[in-house]
């Protein structure tokens, strides 16, 4: 294929849905300044759907826009609007996956508790899943299934690599996918969609809060630091933060000396003992919970600990592990998005969680997933319909400040992405996590003299 025969296939993509049906791209709504109106049937109008439109390539009930009106010109709105979770519900990754899941469905819950959607005289949210089982094939599968079962808007995925998969599907559909959880900055800055959006800071914004956050320690702390080690799981996930990384310190005084990876199953032994020979100021960590364990297991037992262990993104570190580690992690940093737990609705919800699922309290991917579920709610309340287009307008004009995470308000760029995206920096105190940086949401100061050192 030719580059300009890919141009031609990918703008047909973006303006017209698999079904025939000419689509608005989201640069045309930028273009045009248009705003969602929502005005135009006494204050809240809109054209309703019936959730089938765009799921199986047909008109809808009421006449094809998405909407109807009664004989009296009254409009008419349908029973439900539908959201298709598409996560990992199988295989290693499922406990985390479940309570994404879990997370959007309580945010569907509290929304028909409240009402529903208001503007679609109380239409209720309805929640479908679809397991990936961390296959990105079987991700494009479900998330066609979730649509033909008359999904107007999907989320996911919790793997780079299968979000990378459904969110074709979802373009190709022309039905809005809203991420949660994948953070490869490449999903949307280097593929060209219009129906898809990223909740939560992706591997560049990440890795240079972290980058700036951890420079602020060293000085704070009057740490002389010239040299940084990567140190990060071989998958999508750990070479997207690398990349980020990379970038962000390339823009400072500190040079990289060591890059080392841990694949699944394996030790970390020979990696730190790589570590102790190169020796670098600051170790930035990008691994899951049991990489974690192996890479702090493995310093221990080789008596060696970094100027500052500084992790970026990194699974696992929570109060529970940090016990289990012991205190060797208090005066660590890690950086990534955070429940903002001094809200009270954080709070709030947080308690409502743990006692409706039975399981642990909310950590920052079950916050980010009810933002999330939060951030489709209100598309569809802006909207005042459940038509891909009336949502993707909604999605792109959108303003959401009421969530529960450390972060400024949730709007999107041309992109798709967070247009305020926000990774705050933690210090281990005491076995648990305090924000230290940025100051607006720092809850405590950072203890210097506990940093570095076994």
């Amino acid at each position: 294929m030719t580059d300009s025969q890919g141009e031609q296939d990918a703008d047909s993509r973006r303006t017209q849905r698999s079904d025939g049906v000419p689509t608005r791209t989201r640069r045309a709504f930028l273009a045009t300044g248009a705003a969602v109106t929502f005005a135009s049937l006494s204050g809240c109008a809109g054209d309703g759907g019936d959730g089938s439109d765009g799921a199986d390539g047909g008109d809808g009930a009421d006449g094809g826009d998405g909407g109807g009106t009664s004989t009296s010109g009254t409009p008419t709105y349908p029973d439900e609007v539908v959201i298709g979770s598409v996560h990992p519900f199988t295989g290693s990754t499922s406990y985390t996956g479940k309570r994404c899941h879990n997370a959007i469905d309580l945010a569907a819950t509290i929304a028909n508790e409240n009402g529903g959607i208001e503007s679609m005289d109380g239409a209720e949210v309805r929640v479908i899943k679809g397991d990936h089982k961390n296959d990105p094939t079987v991700g494009g599968e479900v998330t066609r299934e979730l649509i033909d079962e008359g999904a107007d808007i999907l989320t996911g995925t919790y793997s780079s690599r299968v979000t990378n998969a459904a969110t074709q599907v979802a373009e190709s559909q022309g039905v809005p996918f809203v991420i949660d959880v994948s953070v490869a900055a490449s999903l949307l800055q280097e593929r060209d969609l219009d129906y898809v959006y990223r909740t939560q800071p992706n591997s560049l914004s990440m890795a240079e809060n972290c980058t700036t956050h951890t420079l602020a320690g060293t000085s704070q702390a009057d740490l002389e630091a010239g040299t940084a080690g990567l140190f990060y799981v071989d998958t999508t996930y750990g070479q997207a933060i690398r990349d980020g990384l990379k970038a962000a310190l390339g823009e400072t005084d500190l040079e990289i000396v060591a890059e080392e990876t841990i694949g699944f199953g394996e030790t970390a032994d020979t990696q730190v003992t790589k570590l102790r020979q190169t020796d670098p100021d600051v170790l930035f960590p990008t691994v899951f919970p049991n990489q974690l364990l192996e890479l702090v297991s493995a310093m221990k037992g080789q008596d060696y600990w970094p100027g500052l262990f500084s992790a970026c993104a990194s699974g696992g570190m929570n109060k529970k592990n940090f016990q289990q580690i012991g205190d060797v992690m208090n005066g660590a940093l890690w950086t990534g998005y955070q429940i903002d737990t001094t809200l009270e609705k954080a709070r709030r919800i947080d308690e409502r969680f743990a006692s409706t699922y039975d399981t642990a309290p909310m950590e920052s991917n079950q916050g980010i997933a009810y933002a999330t579920g939060e951030v489709m709610v209100e598309a569809f309340e802006q909207a005042a319909s459940a038509d891909a287009d009336a949502l993707n307008e909604a999605l792109q004009n959108m303003e959401f400040a009421d969530h529960i995470m450390a972060m400024p308000p949730i709007s999107f760029t041309e992109r798709g992405e967070n247009a305020n995206p926000l990774a705050v920096t933690n210090q281990v105190q005491g076995l648990e996590s305090h924000i230290v940086y940025p100051e607006r949401y720092a809850r405590t100061d950072l203890r210097t003299a506990t940093i570095g050192g076994l």
